[in-house]
């Protein structure tokens, strides 16, 4: 189901496991000035294609407070590549600068 928030609105809440080990709600991340949220996954070409692009975007706006966290919600039974198992493999092979969420039941 598609689902978009007009700009400024308040985004509901969750929790969801990180790549890190920790867990983290939407709460988290208050106190950053601006929140991007993206959705990704380990398998698909065009997401791996864009992903230092996405490092170089990250990096630049750093310096102004942005915080950037990928949320994948793909089913690891459709692409066994998406498993946390995966993810986690894949932040220490690659070691991204954002937090990298799980959202399994993709309730998010």
């Amino acid at each position: 189901m598609a689902f978009t928030l007009e700009i400024g609105a308040t985004a509901p809440d969750f929790t969801l496991p990180a790549t890190d080990g920790q867990n983290y709600s939407l709460s988290d991340f208050a106190d950053s000035p601006i929140l991007v949220v993206f959705f990704t996954c380990n398998h698909c070409p065009f997401v791996i294609g864009s992903d230092e692009v996405t490092r170089k975007t990250v990096e630049r706006f750093a310096d102004k407070g942005v915080t950037f966290v990928g949320i994948n919600a793909n089913s690891e039974e459709t692409n066994a590549e998406d498993s946390f198992d995966h993810m986690v493999e894949r932040m220490k092979t690659y070691n991204f600068p954002w937090v990298y969420l799980r959202d399994a039941d993709q309730t998010t």
